[in-house]
């Protein structure tokens, strides 16, 4: 599972990343043209979005190194070192836009309503992230990986980030007098977006920590190992999390 980890799973963030380009370019363009600093804040996501990709890619290269003198387990946690990495982007990312969409409504500058253009971009982004959120998401799911499902739903983020942009950018073309939405939305993103980083630094550090997986996980393992043929009882068992793995130690008494 491991290779065909490392081969597809590589394959699911590569596509990520050429469709991240892609996007980044196109919003931030498009962003500066048309005036609209929603779509501006979700260009500069899609550029985190692009590192995020290459640290999944760098963790997913690593993590499937085979044993050694030094790594007697393994090196799965550079997985979960990539993760960390994520989530550490994103939240840098939350507080810059915090920034500057809180200074923009405290200055109060007025600004005339974004082009119609960056509506266009957002939806057709919108369409896109989501469609790949949905793919990466069932690869993830298939292959068992919580690096993918973390950037499955950093995609699941910037089809948010581009509803929310194209909602600004409509409302302020209707009602010119709305167009103060433009700034708010990127403080709600900023916000959003930061919740969900701090869930994904958590559950790297507690992964690091050695903590131990939900009781129902462990009451799984612990049926498992009673079915074993002349298995009576076992016990000085712990099983910490090793990447997109569990490294399942205990003592067994058979008959």
């Amino acid at each position: 599972m491991s290779t065909t980890l490392q081969r597809e799973g590589g394959l699911t963030v590569a596509l990520s990343l050429a469709v991240n380009v892609v996007m980044a370019a196109a919003k931030l363009s498009v962003g500066f043209i048309a005036s609209s600093q929603a779509l501006v804040a979700d260009g500069i996501h899609s550029l985190v979005d692009i590192a995020s990709d290459i640290a999944a890619i760098i963790g997913l290269k690593f993590a499937h190194l085979p044993k050694d003198d030094d790594h007697p387990y393994g090196h799965h946690r550079f997985s979960t070192l990539a993760t960390m990495l994520i989530s550490s982007l994103v939240l840098l990312f939350c507080l810059g836009l915090a920034w500057q969409s809180l200074s923009a409504l405290v200055q109060d500058v007025k600004t005339e309503p974004p082009g119609l253009a960056a509506a266009w971009v957002a939806a057709g982004a919108l369409l896109i992230k989501e469609g790949f959120y949905q793919y990466a998401r069932r690869q993830a799911e298939r292959l068992g990986s919580r690096l993918l499902m973390a950037n499955a739903a950093d995609h699941r983020a910037d089809a948010i980030a581009s509803l929310l942009a194209l909602v600004a950018v409509v409302i302020a073309n209707l009602s010119p007098e709305w167009s103060v939405l433009d700034k708010v939305v990127g403080l709600v993103l900023a916000g959003w977006l930061g919740a969900e980083g701090i869930k994904l630094f958590k559950g790297s550090c507690s992964d690091l920590l050695d903590t131990a997986p939900a009781a129902h996980v462990l009451h799984d393992l612990s049926e498992h190992i009673l079915a074993a043929p002349r298995a009576k009882r076992f016990h000085a068992f712990r099983a910490p999390p090793l990447g997109d793995r569990l490294e399942v130690d205990f003592h067994l008494q058979v008959a």
